[in-house]
């Protein structure tokens, strides 16, 4: 199963980005899940459009699973992932339940 992982990127320090998202990383790893991770594949310095393009061609294209970060809803880029993997069939899974 391969899980891509979401959450707010805009607005936030990218030091803490990155902290969560490779946290999440490990986590996910470690049940057994292959991992998408944004922050390994969207450059720093990517444009939220570049970003966003990145993020969902490899969700769509490559994920059958999608992993919400706590804070997913107050980010526009996860929540337009979010409906994408809903669209798309994709399974959900939320931090706050795993």
């Amino acid at each position: 199963m391969t899980v891509f992982i979401s959450g707010r990127v805009t607005g936030e320090p990218y030091d803490q980005v990155k902290e969560k998202f490779i946290k999440a990383e490990f986590i996910l790893k470690r049940k057994g899940y292959t991992v998408v991770n944004p922050v390994r594949i969207v450059p720093p310095t990517a444009t939220q459009e570049h970003a966003m393009k990145l993020c969902i061609t490899n969700l769509a294209g490559a994920c059958d699973t999608i992993y919400m970060l706590r804070d997913w809803e107050q980010s526009e880029g996860a929540t337009l992932e979010h409906k994408i993997a809903k669209a798309c069939g994709l399974r959900i899974m939320y931090e706050d339940l795993c």
